[in-house]
């Protein structure tokens, strides 16, 4: 395998924008939270192109699939990040909505790289099925919560 460069990935310019517009984001947040979450949401959102980078640097798929788990559990973080601040009134729904998206779709493109590169690794078992086995059990539950929520209705 040869070493990629992560500068033609889309995944890492997608992660690349992103920070870029999470840094103008946060300006808006008070003073009072530069040390908590305006720091935090910067860091989750700085580790999105920064893992991609020194993954694509690897000489094994199985490497760079690891580093861009350690990427999709930041996308998560961002997330929750993007969610407070909303709660929090730092910015409007609408505005949620629209950093909401530029995240959903770096997670979609970022999701189908791991499968391509999930299918470059081979046959050995673990290293196929662990990022699947690892998230198993919350998408299982997702669909638990939805059935439940349609009886509901």
């Amino acid at each position: 395998m040869k070493t990629r460069n992560f500068r033609d990935l889309e995944i890492y310019n997608l992660a690349h924008q992103f920070v870029l517009d999470i840094y103008e984001l946060v300006k808006g947040f008070p003073k009072s939270e530069d040390n908590n979450l305006t720091s935090q949401l910067r860091r989750a959102a700085t580790c999105l192109p920064l893992n991609i980078a020194e993954g694509s640097g690897a000489n094994s798929n199985k490497i760079f699939l690891n580093f861009l788990i350690f990427c999709y559990r930041s996308c998560l973080e961002c997330e929750a990040c993007l969610r407070l601040g909303k709660d929090l009134g730092y910015f409007d729904e609408q505005k949620f909505g629209i950093y909401f998206e530029k995240l959903d779709r770096f997670i979609r493109k970022l999701y189908r790289y791991m499968q391509y590169l999930e299918g470059s690794i081979g046959d050995r078992k673990r290293d196929k099925s662990f990022f699947y086995r690892q998230n198993k059990h919350y998408f299982d539950d997702n669909m638990k919560k939805r059935e439940s929520m349609r009886s509901l209705c």
